[in-house]
């Protein structure tokens, strides 16, 4: 078993201007204030504001958004941390893991973890992840297209762009097609954080948001004794250089996770499971007792002195004891948080320090909350009720299918741009407008300024002499496109759409 020594995980330089000759605990603190304060500080966290949690286009305040979520789950993390840092001190293994002087970086690492982990979700969620990857499977033609007639001709040339050739690209079309549909919010965030806003975070910092480790391009089945950390893509083809010096970095074995990253997952668990059930409250899909009587029925066996008793039912006393007072609603979710908490926490924090050899080096395959005790049912709890009663009702459904409906509308807006030839498109980069090109003009003179300049400094590092430049212009072309309209707000996403359609 490999020594634990976190003095070989928690990696304070940067990929540039890295710091030199930093020794002592205050120095390496302001590091990671210098984190913090990009991560705080960088628009993505502004625009998680007017993102969806579970309920789209919501004007009501008190419901949450990914930044309130966000907020919420940095404060569970930062709890999990100090817990964990607490019990390894009164078990006299802080010097012994080399986390006597690193116990602020530790927990601020987890802390602005959790606080990104949402960054690169695109408008209207899951629903916006489904329709960009739906769209682009559609028209970035399978292996077997020759056998599939496509009856629009521009959407033939889409396909055609990563299919004609000379055989020896073809393992290349294959790896660029599955990576262009397979987008996923975790995936995404990696790349803003690198190549979008170039934030240059310290390489423990990134190593914490990257949580699953599978590439977008896989295959098949992955390993094994890694399936639960490869569940669902972790990051690009176009980030695939960075993630590979990221692994050296931080003394990663390939497709392992950074030890940090199960403590922001857990914190995510915990804190979604109950927000969800009582945003539901607030938009009246269901009231308070009625959520009682769901979470009742659900459990299996009640018997006295059961986590459900401790928890969900000591809630519900609590707050009936003083809705004379106070509103029922209020205090049910105050308590219920509360106890929920102040159970999942500690137990969060054990399952870390009892698994910590796999988890050190990377490769515990679960999750801390996902297990046979009844902390883990007590989560799946929450996530079936929510799944049943709230993410299946109509008013949600509807909001769904619209936001699913706003993201395929713009992609097939902007698909113009994908249909250009190589040349066409070159041209147009280079002038911005041109004049034979009215509509694709105006679509390119819409997109961000930053994203573009993603595309240029990509395509730019690209040789023209190599026989596969024409695959990989296009596979940056169509991140391009994505990294803009995943990069939008529900709000903006809908306003857009609606003005571009003419339907205002």
């Amino acid at each position: 078993m490999a020594e634990i020594d976190f003095r070989r995980k928690i990696n304070w330089h940067r990929r540039y201007r890295s710091p030199q000759g930093v020794k002592t605990e205050r120095e390496i603190l302001r590091i990671f204030e210098s984190d913090r304060g990009r991560i705080i500080n960088s628009p993505a966290i502004r625009r998680l504001q007017q993102k969806t949690q579970v309920f789209p286009l919501e004007r009501n305040a008190a419901v949450r958004t990914r930044l309130t979520h966000s907020l919420e789950v940095q404060q569970v993390g930062r709890y999990i941390a100090k817990e964990i840092l607490s019990r390894l001190k009164e078990l006299r293994l802080l010097e012994e893991y080399g986390l006597d002087e690193l116990t602020g970086p530790f927990e601020s690492i987890v802390e602005m973890a959790c606080l990104m982990h949402d960054i690169g979700n695109p408008p209207f969620g899951h629903f916006g992840e489904a329709a960009i990857n739906d769209w682009f499977r559609q028209r970035l033609a399978p292996e077997d297209a020759a056998s599939q007639p496509l009856t629009d001709d521009r959407c033939q040339v889409m396909a055609l762009r990563l299919q004609e050739g000379e055989d020896a690209l073809n393992a290349l079309r294959r790896k660029v097609r599955q990576d262009l549909s397979h987008f996923e919010g975790n995936a995404q965030g990696i790349r803003m954080v690198h190549t979008l806003l170039r934030m240059n975070l310290t390489w423990a910092q990134v190593g914490c948001i990257l949580k699953y480790t599978r590439p977008a391009w896989w295959r098949g089945e992955p390993p094994a004794t890694h399936s639960y950390l490869m569940k669902k893509p972790g990051f690009y083809f176009s980030e695939e250089a960075y993630v590979e010096r990221l692994r050296k970095e931080l003394d990663l074995h390939i497709y392992s996770r950074f030890p940090l990253t199960w403590i922001m997952e857990a914190a995510d668990d915990i804190s979604y499971c109950v927000a969800d059930l009582e945003d539901a409250v607030e938009k009246r899909i269901f009231t308070v007792e009625q959520l009682y009587q769901h979470l009742h029925d659900a459990w299996e066996t009640h018997t006295k002195g059961s986590l459900f008793s401790q928890v969900v039912e000591n809630a519900w006393e609590k707050s009936r004891a003083n809705s004379l007072s106070r509103s029922t609603e209020d205090q049910f979710f105050m308590y219920l948080r509360v106890n929920t908490l102040n159970k999942l926490v500690p137990y969060a924090a054990q399952r870390f320090i009892d698994n910590l050899p796999q988890i050190f080096s990377g490769e515990f395959n679960h999750a801390l909350l996902e297990d046979d005790s009844d902390y883990s049912q007590l989560l799946e709890l929450y996530k079936n009720v929510a799944i049943k009663e709230v993410f299946s009702h109509p008013d949600v459904e509807q909001l769904e299918l619209q936001g699913y409906r706003v993201i395929s509308g713009l992609l097939e807006i902007y698909r113009p741009l994908l249909q250009l030839t190589l040349a066409d498109f070159t041209e147009l980069v280079e002038n911005e407008r041109v004049r034979r090109l009215p509509i694709e003009s105006r679509l390119f003179q819409k997109l961000s300024t930053r994203h573009r300049l993603a595309y240029v400094e990509a395509v730019s590092k690209l040789s023209r002499e190599n026989g596969d430049y024409a695959v990989m212009e296009y596979y940056y072309r169509c991140r391009l496109i994505q990294d803009y309209i995943s990069g939008m707000t529900d709000l903006y996403a809908w306003d857009e759409y609606r003005r571009l359609m003419a339907v205002e």
